[in-house]
């Protein structure tokens, strides 16, 4: 009976055995989706294993609970915990360099059958900057591409070029692709945590398939997604820091300067202007210093005395920057990311919180952005996914650039310590309300004699501007991203994918009811509210197939694009205390509005053909169908071409040791533009809302061009892409050339017309250039390892077609042959050593009007003559260098960036370089090199308070602009797994974050990153940061 038992149980367990056999089956292919036969399916810790067929096809007899192991030559090996019979597909990844996989239009592709320019920003990179934004990610890590950020104002959308300025009036900057769709957001709604890369497209090759959108570049930002078969992870982050001026403002005088240089100012307009003795110029400067300048800090009738000396101390010394400046503005930033995958399904959560303040007081952004991204598996052949964001941000902007009186920096550098910030009366004491708090002085109080009114910015006050008025920006986006895709054949699939987004910007601004510029109506209150929604939906056939050593991969893509703005607007005066809606105006001054809607429809092919992984060509077409355009000429043909061939391949280089890759690339093609031209920019339209006499009626807009077309842009490239000596040494040389024609620019008509100008096709310009591209892994030791990075581009721009002779644009004059940024004016002849009055050069010219070649000095400006300068706005060379670095459990990274050969015009200097022509105006130190008598050699000429032209455009405020920035650099330390195992997590690490804590620069006193047109226009500065923080895994 015993053994009848023990027969019982052996066979039991037997049975449990055999049962416990799992079958598992599939199809193992590379990244592009290709089958890899003669790939090995081992399970682990046994000699049990199977290799797959010619199709990639495997099966394999496992014990439920076994490890499979999954490897192929020159690719990384994959794992998989198995516990049920299923089918499983495997997507093994190239572990080198040369095989890595490349987010491309409308796709993926490997390195090695890219023929464009693709420059890609990794996960790890991304992750070793800790950027706040992923134009911070992008700035000085890829050549080619100029970013001119907006200062100290966080949150704003900054300035991106690509290889050049490729349009003068449209828009010229790239498309921006997220996730296969185009993006209509801010970019700084983007939390850079939730990016996994970042792909820049810069030649036609790359960039063609987004064909009339495409001309300036395209930057492909793709989002994290999970992994399938992994357990779930958590990632939590958390930073605050504490932020600054990146760069020094321009130096100011200080009261007592201010008063004697203003005494002197008049003294000599009395003296060499109106031809009064030393004497009598003297005391009539010192009779009328307090009622010129209107204010009396110094409580004596005659603070200077006849000899220009002061003779009593202020009462007051405003320091204007530190009233307005936030000296120490905080940042912090908090992240968790969920992510993880089952057999069939992966997913990806992601929610991020910033904050952070500006260079102005109560000057901030806060933004946050939610993620959501699931995949799955359906069937064999069936597979989808949804990727759904939302952000929500609002910014606090006071006017921080321009010429309006309540821009903070402008009132920085223009009203000066001599004036107070709060309320005097006229014995020059402080004067409060109900005796205890103080009152802002707004330079309007008519009343008084005497620390009454200000000669400048009467009824102001910048502080005040800042405190009691609002300037909100608030943001909401959603976007829904979905795709199905079906693998009918191994070789064929389909793939439909459509995304929406909806966006709602909302611009509100309170100018207060008691205080400032509007007090006189009683406040103002005016907003604006943009709703947007973009439908994009794009169908494509994908075939792939490999016969020996010839591989196909062919494209046919249908796309259609719509995007509906509905805007309005109102503003309203007349409001009571503490009212700040429209609804509480009293005297309605404005309503207006609009609907447009524009639409795109495309269709889109590509082919690829790789012989034997050393010849690669592809061509690609694209067919723009769009609204704006007239039906004669909506229609726009877009195409590329372009051929690489890998050496590196050759059986004549494979013998070289110190070759590892190289690889020749060419591309062309042609390109169009349509952005930024409005909506029917080829209609007659009428605006509404008017009336005549009694009756409605509607107001012709504009003079139009039925036949007005798309820009279209040319571009050539030629690049040569290596790694040398056991891929030490990376990097790639390309150059570029990129011609624009018919440009959509407003030409200029004969006023008789009725209009000023027209919309039309007009001129070509071009822009050309080296990149180069280097990476290095110096050293690479158990506990020690450092990678340098450099990069960099030289461009040119040139004007190639005009309609007419020249255009003067400001201080630019457009011609054949010149650079649409060449500073053309007067050129400063320095200062009169026997008067100390400026001069300027003038062309000598005949009376038959003939220029003789001759140039000689004048001293009336309007007599000076215009000349180019040989100088231009758009830098010569910009560029990144890098530095990451592992020692221990130490980890450093380090970003630069930086621009050679650009110039400024600093009209901020020039403002502070009056000479005080005129009463109340703030001056520089450097005045104090001024001509003061006979014989002075100087290039400051003498102070004069009356109308002059010293200060006058011209290249006396022309300076060099280089920079070198240290954009941002990452220190941290992770814990030792022994230790952090007793806390239940997979990772801790500690970090210090640095962002633009050291700048070179040129010319001080404004920060270098500047306008594309080289205007400074009294801009904030962007601001340095110091932040730690902690990344937790659990």
């Amino acid at each position: 009976m015993r053994v009848k038992f023990y027969n019982i149980v052996i066979t039991l367990l037997l049975l449990q055995g055999i049962t416990a056999q799992v079958l598992v089956k599939g199809v193992i292919s590379d990244e592009m989706g290709i089958p890899l036969p003669g790939a090995s399916i081992v399970e682990q810790g046994t000699v049990n294993g199977v290799s797959s067929d010619f199709d990639g096809n495997y099966y394999i007899e496992v014990p439920q609970g076994s490890t499979l192991e999954f490897s192929f030559v020159g690719y990384g090996n994959q794992t998989f915990l198995v516990n049920e019979s299923t089918g499983l597909d495997v997507t093994l990844f190239p572990d080198n360099e040369l095989e890595e996989v490349v987010v491309v239009a409308f796709g993926k592709q490997t390195k090695e059958t890219i023929v464009g320019s693709v420059a890609v920003i990794s996960s790890e990179s991304l992750n070793n900057q800790s950027a706040t934004t992923i134009t911070q990610a992008i700035q000085g890590s890829i050549p080619g591409i100029n970013i001119i950020n907006p200062g100290g104002i966080p949150g704003t959308n900054p300035t991106i070029r690509i290889r050049g300025i490729g349009s003068i009036n449209a828009e010229a900057s790239p498309l921006i692709i997220v996730d296969g769709a185009p993006f209509n957001g801010n970019l700084n709604s983007i939390a850079q945590e939730q990016v996994a890369s970042i792909s820049v497209l810069k030649d036609a090759s790359s960039t063609s398939l987004y064909g009339s959108r495409g001309a300036n570049g395209v930057i492909i930002i793709s989002t994290k997604s999970g992994t399938k078969s992994t357990e779930t992870s958590i990632s939590l982050s958390s930073s605050y820091g504490n932020s600054s001026m990146a760069t020094s403002m321009h130096k100011l005088l200080d009261i007592n300067s201010y008063t004697r240089y203003f005494w002197e100012g008049y003294r000599n307009r009395e003296l060499y202007e109106n031809n009064n003795s030393p004497e009598v110029a003297a005391s009539l400067a010192s009779d009328n210093l307090v009622s010129s300048l209107g204010y009396n800090p110094f409580g004596v009738d005659q603070p200077v005395n006849n000899q220009g000396r002061l003779v009593a101390s202020p009462e007051w010394n405003t320091d204007w920057k530190k009233v307005i400046i936030n000296e120490n503005a905080y940042k912090k930033q908090h992240g968790l990311s969920v992510a993880g995958g089952g057999d069939k399904t992966s997913f990806y959560f992601g929610s991020n919180y910033l904050k952070e303040e500006g260079q102005v007081k109560t000057t901030y952004f806060e933004r946050i952005a939610t993620r959501l991204k699931v995949d799955t598996q359906v069937k064999n052949f069936i597979k989808t996914g949804l990727n759904i964001s939302y952000t929500s941000s609002k910014q606090n902007a006071p006017n921080q650039s321009g010429l309006a009186y309540s821009n903070a920096i402008q009132w920085i550098y223009s009203l000066p310590n001599y004036y107070p910030l709060y309320r005097r009366n006229n014995n020059g004491e402080l004067v409060s309300q109900n005796g205890q708090d103080l009152i802002l002085d707004y330079g309007g109080n008519k009343i008084q004699t005497i620390n009454g009114v200000r000669p400048a910015f009467s009824g102001e006050n910048a502080y005040g501007a800042i405190i009691n008025n609002e300037i909100l920006n608030h943001n909401n986006y959603i976007s829904l991203n979905g795709y199905l895709k079906f693998e009918f054949l191994k070789k064929l699939s389909f793939n439909s994918q459509f995304a929406y987004e909806n966006a709602t910007a909302d611009n509100f601004r309170f100018d207060n009811n008691q205080f400032g510029a509007a007090a006189t109506v009683d406040g103002r209150v005016s907003q604006s509210r943009n709703f947007f929604k973009t439908l994009n939906a794009i169908q494509t056939l994908n075939y792939k197939n490999t016969i020996g050593i010839h591989t196909v991969k062919a494209d046919a893509i249908f796309e259609s694009y719509e995007f509906e703005e509905n805007f309005f607007n109102a503003r309203g005066t007349g409001f009571l205390p503490n009212i700040k809606v429209l609804n509480g105006s009293t005297s309605p001054e404005s309503v207006g509005g609009s609907i447009n809607k524009e639409r795109l429809l495309s269709v889109v092919g590509r082919i690829n053909y790789n012989y034997n992984r050393k010849y690669v060509f592809e061509a690609s077409f694209r067919r723009d169908g769009s609204s704006k355009f007239s039906r004669d000429t909506r229609w726009g043909t877009f195409f590329s071409a372009g051929g690489s061939w890998v050496l590196s391949n050759e059986n004549f280089i494979k013998n070289i040791d110190w070759i590892n890759r190289l690889k020749l690339k060419v591309s062309y093609g042609e390109l169009g533009n349509n952005r930024g031209i409005g909506f029917f920019p080829y209609l007659q339209v009428f605006d509404t809302g008017f009336n005549q006499l009694s009756k409605p009626g509607v107001l012709s807009l504009q003079f139009v061009d039925p036949n007005l077309s798309w820009e279209k842009t040319a571009l050539t490239n030629i690049g040569v892409e290596f790694s040398f000596f056991e891929n030490k040494i990376n990097g790639s040389i390309e150059y570029y050339n990129k011609e624009s024609i018919d440009l959509i620019y407003d030409q200029p008509l004969a006023l008789s017309t009725g209009n000023e100008s027209v919309k039309t096709n007009v001129g070509a310009i071009k822009n050309s250039g080296l990149e180069f591209s280097f990476e290095s892994n110096i050293l690479s030791q158990d506990y020690f390892e450092l990678n340098l990075g450099l990069n960099f581009s030289l461009d040119k721009n040139q004007i190639t077609e005009l309609t007419q002779d020249e255009f003067i644009d400001g201080n630019k004059k457009w011609q054949v042959g010149k650079s649409l940024f060449e500073f053309y004016m007067p050129k400063s002849a320095g200062v009169d050593f026997i008067d100390g009055y400026q001069m300027w050069y003038k062309d000598v010219v005949t009376d038959q009007g003939l220029r003789t070649g001759e140039q000689i000095k004048t001293k009336e400006y309007s007599e000076a003559t215009r000349y180019y300068t040989g100088k231009s706005s758009i830098p010569a060379a910009v560029g990144g260098f890098s530095i990451n670095s592992l020692y221990k459990n130490f980890d450093l990274s380090a970003l630069f960036n930086f621009s050679f050969g650009s110039y400024v015009y600093d009209s901020v200097y020039a403002n502070l370089m009056n000479g005080f022509e005129t009463a109340a105006s703030q001056g520089h130190p450097d005045l104090e090199k001024r001509w003061r008598k006979p014989g002075d050699i100087t290039d400051i000429p003498l102070f004069m308070n009356g109308q002059n032209d010293f200060n006058s455009e011209s290249t006396r405020f022309l300076f060099k602009n280089d920079y070198i920035r240290l954009r941002a650099l990452n220190i941290g330390y992770n814990f030792n797994q022994d230790w952090i195992d007793n806390l239940n997590l997979k990772k801790l690490r500690i970090f210090f974050q640095g962002d633009n804590i050291f700048t070179y620069q040129s010319h001080k006193g404004i920060d270098p990153e500047q306008a594309l047109s080289g205007q400074t226009d009294n801009r904030s500065h962007q601001m340095k940061t110091y932040a730690l923080g902690v990344n937790i895994q659990l």
